[in-house]
């Protein structure tokens, strides 16, 4: 009550101060346009009879433009721009009420004076208190850090604001940006000091202690080299959250961050048909079965953007389900959430699930995805990655679901583990299905989602956070790497160009050396590779490869309307001599009969090899290749 209270009196006092400049503006128009000792009787005595009319009118226009709603503190161009149109709708006010009253026409030019004095003096006052909270009054700490902001755009002018009101947390120098069109201009109090091909030089002439990348968008490729020379150059290196994150459009001094391995794999943002998206999702009830999981939560995160009807939230892990529904409830109230605790095996449980929700558009990423685990227990494998998705596939079709859209795996391609192939027996599945009922089945086939449970960033950082060392499997070992933001918004986007039994191939990008990702993620933490953190090789575990591949060398693709995204061509398997295959399968998984289930595995995928663990010997050559104090175990 006492807050509200407030409020309702910092408006009547606002609303005061705008009374007295809005007819101080009319009265300084009138007297500049005739420039006389007084202001001739037949304008000024009209004015005075309407003035408590204009005035009150001018006013509750500028209530209902909410005006009085802004928090004026902030004010950007937005406020402005409302605040210009409001006076100038004033201004059309003033010349109707003295028409109205018979006065004599007004000059053009007293108007025209009235706008210039009222923008000056009703603006003037409000951006006098945002000037005031952008100047900190707080003395500056000679111990705070001189910051060179990179990029001169919208992010690092926001984030030069933010610095000037918490100068504890760092005192801004000035900018570098490779547009040549700022160089030498000033933005603020701060230069353009050149591109960041003058980075070293910048940072040695204006002693710079942190560099700020101002750049959210900018992809791994840029920032990498940045990044390796604050890291030679002894200057820390932050950056700024994406866009999307900065809350309100502001930049706070909480959302400053660290560099990520993320942010030096980042690639150029994914252009996507949003209008395409929209068309499938917006409106229908959308089922993500694996829900809970690193690719099934950012899922949920991506197609609530696009106001479904309902998302039904899938999975085993009922933890995880009931995180990502709070983490929905939270992001998205209007939007209707249904979570359910349930096993894919179960089929019954399935198709009553089904039927009580009706979805309209599924997407599958639920699977054990543990490459080792699997590989000594194919029974569960077997299980949940076909005999699961073999059900769900009959429930949605006979539900006649209009769109499914299953997650697969560059593991499934020339497949050396359990695991790898029973996802390229989940591709063979979708394409029966879209072959015999003209079911809408959209195969997506990637690599390896960054920061996702069980992969080789979180342990890594795990083993840097205790002391090391980082084990590594291989010195040779290189892996293809996504964003899970980017493998998601891509995984979407295929769904909307399939039409049915296509296997859509996301573009990753050149393959990444595992031992680099250890090194860099090592100096990222500010240690040392093999002095204050030994890298360790521990040889290729169960099902591994050395490298991974999207197709085989027979493998064809077709380009698609997204450059990211690629369409498989290639043969699938005689249906009338598989399917009899894959049902024994499913009676061998539920027998636990592991000896038959890899006969079986390889008589359905012929270019299944399963992998000894010595294919791979470490040798002397190879470990090399790694220096410091790197070693085999």
């Amino acid at each position: 009550m006492k807050r509200r209270l407030r409020l309702y009196l910092k408006i009547v006092l606002a609303m005061f101060v705008d009374a007295i400049m809005i007819n101080a503006s009319v009265y300084m128009a009138l007297y500049l346009r005739f420039d006389v000792p007084y202001i001739p009787g037949e304008y000024l005595h009209p004015y005075q009879h309407i003035s408590i009319v204009f005035t009150i009118t001018t006013l509750l226009l500028f209530w209902f433009t909410r005006v009085y709603h802004r928090m004026w503190q902030y004010a950007g161009p937005k406020d402005a721009q409302v605040l210009i149109g409001s006076i100038f709708g004033s201004t059309v006010f003033l010349d109707g009420f003295l028409l109205l009253g018979g006065a004599a026409h007004y000059p053009r030019g007293v108007y025209l004076l009235y706008v210039l004095f009222a923008m000056a003096l009703v603006g003037g006052w409000r951006f006098l208190i945002r000037s005031y909270y952008d100047f900190n009054w707080m003395p500056r700490s000679k111990a705070a850090p001189r910051v060179l902001v990179v990029g001169a755009g919208k992010a690092g002018q926001l984030v030069v604001q933010e610095l000037s009101r918490h100068p504890e947390v760092g005192i801004a120098v000035g900018f570098l940006d490779d547009d040549m069109a700022k160089h030498g201009m000033q933005i603020g109090s701060l230069r353009v000091l050149g591109t960041t091909q003058a980075l070293a030089r910048v940072i040695h002439d204006y002693h710079v202690d942190q560099v700020l990348f101002a750049i959210p968008s900018a992809s791994g490729k840029i920032l990498r080299p940045l990044v390796d020379q604050c890291r030679e150059l002894n200057v820390k290196a932050r950056m700024l959250p994406a866009i999307n994150q900065m809350i309100g459009g502001q930049v706070l001094v909480n959302q400053i961050r660290d560099v990520q391995i993320e942010d030096l794999l980042q690639r150029e943002p994914a252009i996507v048909d949003l209008g395409e998206i929209a068309s499938y999702l917006t409106h229908r009830t959308v089922m993500v079965t694996g829900a809970g999981g690193t690719i099934g939560s950012e899922l949920c995160r991506q197609v609530a953007q696009f106001t479904p009807r309902s998302l039904i939230l899938l999975g085993l892990d009922e933890t995880s389900i009931f995180e990502i529904e709070q983490e929905m409830h939270n992001k998205s109230p209007n939007l209707t959430v249904v979570p359910v605790v349930a096993d894919l095996r179960d089929r019954g449980r399935i198709q009553q699930i089904m039927e009580q929700t009706r979805p309209q558009v599924v997407f599958h990423a639920a699977a054990h995805k543990h490459v080792p685990l699997m590989e000594i227990q194919p029974p569960e494998a077997v299980r949940n990655n076909v005999e699961g998705l073999w059900g769900l596939l009959d429930v949605a079709q006979r539900m006649r679901v209009e769109r499914f859209v299953f997650i697969s795996t560059d593991k499934a391609v020339n497949p050396t583990s359990v695991y790898g192939t029973t996802k390229r027996i989940g591709e063979i599945l979708g394409s029966f299905y879209a072959q015999r009922y003209g079911m809408r089945f959209v195969t997506v086939r990637f690599g390896n989602v960054l920061g996702s449970r069980g992969s080789v960033l979180p342990t890594f950082q795990k083993q840097i956070a205790q002391g090391g060392p980082v084990t590594i499997t291989h010195p040779n070992m290189v892996r293809y790497f996504m964003t899970v933001a980017e493998a998601c918004q891509l995984v979407i986007q295929a769904g909307a160009m399939g039409s049915g039994g296509e296997t859509f191939v996301l573009d990753m990008g050149e393959p990444l050396r595992i031992i680099d990702l250890a090194t860099n993620l090592i100096r990222l933490s500010g240690l040392r590779p093999g002095v204050d953190i030994d890298i360790v090789f521990t040889g290729l575990r169960p099902g591994e490869k050395l490298y991974e591949e999207l197709l085989t060398p027979e493998d064809q693709t077709q380009a698609t309307k997204n450059s990211r995204i690629f369409m498989h061509v290639g043969d699938m398997p005689d249906p009338a001599q598989v399917w009899p295959l894959i049902q024994e399968l499913l009676d061998a998984g539920r027998l636990a009969d592991e000896g038959r289930i890899r006969q079986l595995l390889k008589a359905i995928v012929p270019e299944y090899q399963p992998q000894s663990d010595n294919v791979y010997a470490l040798t002397d050559a190879e470990l090399l290749t790694t220096g410091g104090r790197a070693r085999a175990h």
